[in-house]
């Protein structure tokens, strides 16, 4: 054990070995301290009621990080208690369920060794491992002073009710019982196309200046019915969602062309023709490449006027100083009718390529070719990229791709099988073979990481290590696959920063979690990812905001409901509580489940409209 004012457990192991010490030290603990009490000659109880009146525990309601709850007892016995024929004995313990988890002893005063000069402060720290049952536990310390040869037990003290487990909300593509299965990892791409090459088709999806938001339904009729007929002989392989935002003053709002791109590509991702695709986000602020990009397709000026405008959207200036000279030409106002409404949009590009083959049909029958040893096939690189990126099912892509690490090896063969056993494990129930699956994965995805170190595969581990609930090494994959992007503009980095800021969240980092989600997708999981972090914070407006935004985002969902309830909670505002409890538990079994565990809500157990949410809700 430890020795000194202060008890540290460094790690999960040591907290677990001091675990099996404690539990098996408990019944002679316990024996030796009643048959002490029951020999106790002093009935002056009561004597020693203040005697732990200066013993706390920080935090009052003990809080979960990771997988370990962390708390401190601080304070001091009074100085009238202490003599030098005194020893003070104190015995924290957590009791939940049915059970105690009793920690080692602590002796702030013994004065046989000691002498009496000021109060003897107390000051442990402790880590002890999470256990489910816990979330409803007290934290407790009885005192035992024992004088002349006499033990008096001081009245029990409460230190703390309860553990907070919000934070363990937090979404990051676990899997629930009542809810689909989340695909998980990141598949790398290979641009090919057949026949004679891509092609492009471009919409423009427009919003009122200074807004991201559309209160109906954001994608036109004419793109909705070409999305969902195409043109003869083509379909939809790419999309590419970029937000703009013009130089208007309403409209000149950092961040709003980046909010513009993810409003319309989490849309675009509900369509049933478009949710299989691969999606790109990105955005531009405060660049003139749109605006000349229009101007080259406007009839509205002739050459002499076009190469005047040109002229000072393509100078070395400075973007504040091209504008300043943009607005004194005589052309501006018919630009700023003409043109930047098709600035104030999130373009959509789709990228078309000829529909021969069918992708499912091309991976299907590839999936066949290669289980079928009698068949004659010319097996090429090119053809097993096609085949494993147009597959649907997992058992073809993991056919497909573990063919093609053994005829062409790349890190682009390894990192998406690796992506296929993440997925796997993802759906399987049997441990062993899950486990089986999670190994195959960091096999695969650290081949994938010799042969080229990049930020896709360290992502793809790092989720390797979500699954094996080690977040620890979890975070330090995704931390490093952050450091090898440096375009803050880049889809890729905007998705890993919001897994990114989930762990900060798990890991207790609230206000740096904030930050890595301020740069994410925004998203019904980025949303209430951020409302768990500012909850946390007591920033309860902000926590707010984005609770409504994730209520906003997908009304199917529970998630936004939920958190509302808890601010509700914690501003005592039982009518916004009721009702939002009722709704997330009617939407969400797991959160039902929560719910009713959530120490948020402990002091609302017992009313009527509590239990009538949950009757609602079945």
């Amino acid at each position: 054990m430890v020795e000194g004012a202060k008890v540290k457990v460094n790690n999960y192991f040591n907290n677990l070995i001091d675990f099996q010490m404690f539990k098996k030290s408990a019944n002679i603990l316990t024996i030796a301290l009643a048959v002490l009490l029951a020999a106790a000659c002093s009935p002056k109880v009561y004597q020693f009621e203040k005697l732990m009146d200066g013993i706390s525990a920080k935090p009052e309601i003990l809080e979960l990080h990771r997988d370990s709850i962390r708390f401190s007892i601080q304070g001091a016995i009074p100085l009238e208690y202490l003599s030098k024929d005194t020893k003070i004995s104190l015995y924290p313990e957590y009791v939940y369920g049915e059970g105690a988890l009793r920690f080692e002893e602590i002796v702030p005063f013994d004065g046989a060794y000691e002498k009496v000069v000021t109060a003897a402060k107390v000051d442990r720290t402790y880590v002890v491992p999470f256990f489910p049952g816990m979330e409803n536990g007290e934290l407790i310390i009885k005192g035992v002073v024992e004088k002349k040869q006499a033990l008096v037990q001081a009245p029990s003290k409460l230190l703390a009710i309860g553990l907070e487990t919000t934070p363990r909300l937090v979404r990051y593509g676990q899997v629930f019982t009542d809810e689909p299965i989340p695909f998980i990892g990141k598949y790398m791409e290979r641009d090919f196309f057949e026949g004679s090459g891509s092609e492009e088709r471009v919409f423009y999806i427009r919003f009122d200046q200074g807004s991201a938001q559309k209160a109906d339904n954001p994608i036109p009729l004419q793109m909705r019915d070409y999305i969902l007929q195409v043109e003869p002989g083509k379909r939809i392989a790419k999309v590419f969602v970029t937000g703009l935002q013009s130089p208007e003053a309403k409209d000149d709002i950092n961040g709003l062309a980046k909010k513009r791109a993810d409003f319309i590509s989490e849309r675009l991702k509900n369509n049933r023709s478009l949710r299989n695709l691969p999606f790109e986000t990105s955005y531009r602020y405060r660049d003139w490449f749109d605006l000349r990009q229009l101007l080259a397709d406007y009839e509205g000026f002739d050459e002499k006027e076009r190469e005047d405008i040109y002229g000072i959207l393509v100078n070395q200036d400075s973007y504040a100083n091209q504008l300043k000279a943009l607005q004194r030409t005589p052309y501006y106002q018919k630009i700023a009718r003409e043109l930047f409404p098709n600035l104030r949009t999130a373009k959509v590009t789709f990228i078309l390529e000829p529909s021969l083959g069918k992708g499912e049909k091309v991976a299907a029958g590839a999936y066949a070719k290669l289980n079928d040893r009698a068949v004659s096939w010319e097996v090429t690189e090119g053809s097993l990229i096609e085949a494993g990126q147009k597959a649907q099912k997992l058992d073809e892509k993991e056919a497909i791709f573990k063919k093609l690490t053994e005829l062409h090896p790349s890190d682009y063969a390894y990192n998406n099988l690796g992506v296929v056993y993440l997925n796997l494990a993802q759906r399987e129930l049997d441990t062993k073979k899950r486990n089986e699956y999670i190994t195959s994965a960091l096999n695969s995805l650290r081949q994938a990481n010799r042969i080229r170190p990049n930020s896709i595969t360290l992502h793809n581990i790092g989720r390797a290590y979500l699954l094996r609930q080690d977040i620890f090494e979890a975070y330090i994959a995704i931390s490093e696959a952050s450091a090898l992007e440096k375009d803050e503009t880049n889809s890729f980095l905007m998705y890993n920063e919001g897994l990114r800021g989930a762990l900060d969240i798990l890991n207790g980092d609230y206000r740096l979690a904030t930050i890595r989600l301020n740069r994410a997708v925004e998203s019904e999981e980025t949303y209430f990812n951020k409302g768990i972090a500012h909850f946390m914070t007591q920033e309860y407006r902000l926590a707010v905001e984005n609770f409504e935004n994730a209520v906003q985002a997908n009304r199917d969902s529970g998630l936004g409901f939920y958190g509302l309830a808890l601010v509700a909670a914690a501003n005592n505002d039982r009518s916004a509580l009721f009702e939002n409890l009722e709704k997330a538990v009617q939407r969400s079994e797991s959160l039902r489940q929560h719910a009713l565990l959530d120490v948020n809500f402990k002091k609302y157990r017992e009313d009527a409209e509590f239990l009538q949410a949950f009757k609602s809700g079945e």
